[in-house]
C-alpha cells in the first residue's frame, strides 16, 4: 500500500501541483491511515478496504473535539479542521486508486467530512503592526532584512511560504507589483507599498551581497547569516522577535501578517473580488471571512 501513496503523492505534487506543506500534511494522514488498516485488519491491499475499515479509523483515530474545548491532553483528539483535512486526504487517496484503475470501487463515496467551525483570524490593529515595525533596529546585523522582511510579509498579505520563496526576479518595482507563485502554482501580481520598495532596496543594495557571498542564494530574497534561503523557523523567530519587543501580549505568527492585512483592506472597503486575487484564495468564501470586521465594530 506504501507504493500506491508514494504515487499519489506524487501525482499530487507534479500534476496537482499542491504545495509541500500540504503533501507533507497528506503524507502524514495516509501513512497513519494505512499503518493502522495494515496492524487492525492485516491489509495491504487497497481493493480489501470497505467503508466499515475507514469508520473503525475515523472512530478509533480520530476523535473529534470542539474547537472550545480546553482540554486536548489525549493525543488522538483533533480540532474539525484536522479531522476534516484527513478525510479530504483519504478521500482523494481513493479516488485516485478508482481513476487509476487499481480499485473497482471507492468506499469513501458516502463519507461525510464533519463540519468545519470557521473562525475569526488572529489579526492585530494597524497600530499594533506599526509597533511592530518600528521596533526593528536598522543599525543592527540583520535589521534592514527584518525590517524589509516585516514590511513585504504585511503590506502584501503573503503566505510564509510565499515571503520564503520570493526571488529576485519576482521584483517589478517599477510596476510597484511582486508576481507570486501561489498554490496549485497559481500566479498572481501583488501591490507592494512604496515603503516596502524602499526598504527592500536599501536591503538588497546594503545587506544581501553580504549574505549571499557566503553561501549560494540561488536568486532568493530573502537570506540567513548563511547566506541560503531563509527557513520557515527562522521567519517565525523573526516576527515573534520584533512582536514581543513592541509589547504584543497576544499570539502573533506570520499568518497573523496575512490575516491583519486582508482584514484592514475589507475594514476600508476595499472589494471583496480584488482581496480575493491579492490573497490568492480559490474561493471568495474564504476571503468573506474576514468581513467580521464590519459586523463588530
Amino acid at each position: 500500500m506504501n507504493n500506491y501513496v508514494k504515487k499519489y503523492l506524487l501525482h499530487l505534487q507534479y500534476e496537482r501541483g499542491l504545495s509541500r506543506n500540504t503533501i507533507d500534511s497528506y503524507s502524514f494522514d495516509l501513512n497513519k491511515y494505512t499503518l493502522y488498516l495494515k496492524d487492525k485488519f492485516l491489509i495491504v491491499n487497497p481493493n480489501k478496504i470497505f467503508m466499515k475499515h475507514i469508520r473503525s479509523f475515523t472512530n478509533d483515530e480520530l476523535q473529534y473535539i470542539n474547537n472550545n474545548e480546553k482540554n486536548k491532553s489525549e493525543i488522538n483528539q483533533y480540532s474539525s479542521t484536522t479531522v476534516s483535512r484527513y478525510f479530504s486526504s483519504i478521500r482523494g487517496f481513493h479516488s485516485y486508486l478508482l481513476n487509476e484503475g487499481v480499485c473497482k470501487n471507492d468506499p469513501t463515496i458516502f463519507l461525510d467530512k464533519p463540519k468545519t467551525i470557521k473562525r475569526i483570524p488572529n489579526y492585530l490593529e494597524f497600530e499594533d503592526i506599526k509597533k511592530i515595525l518600528d521596533s526593528v533596529d536598522i543599525e543592527t546585523k540583520f535589521g534592514l532584512r527584518d525590517k524589509a522582511l516585516l514590511l513585504v510579509l504585511y503590506s502584501c498579505g503573503l503566505r510564509a511560504s510565499e515571503i520564503l520563496e520570493l526571488k529576485l526576479i519576482n521584483l517589478k518595482f517599477d510596476d510597484e507589483f511582486l508576481r507570486l507563485i501561489g498554490k496549485g502554482k497559481k500566479e498572481r501580481f501583488v501591490p507592494i507599498s512604496r515603503l516596502a520598495i524602499k526598504y527592500v532596496d536599501s536591503y538588497i543594495n546594503n545587506l544581501r551581497p553580504i549574505l549571499s557571498r557566503r553561501n549560494e542564494s540561488l536568486g532568493f530574497l530573502f537570506l540567513s547569516n548563511r547566506g541560503k534561503r531563509l527557513s520557515r523557523m527562522s521567519l517565525w523567530k523573526i516576527v515573534r522577535k520584533y512582536s514581543k519587543i513592541a509589547g504584543i501580549k497576544t499570539k502573533v505568527s506570520p499568518h497573523t501578517f496575512r490575516h491583519s492585512f486582508a482584514s484592514h483592506l475589507v475594514h476600508s472597503g476595499a472589494n471583496l473580488r480584488a482581496v480575493q486575487e491579492m490573497m490568492g484564495h480559490s474561493s471568495i468564501t474564504s476571503t468573506q471571512i474576514y468581513t467580521h470586521l464590519n459586523k463588530t465594530e
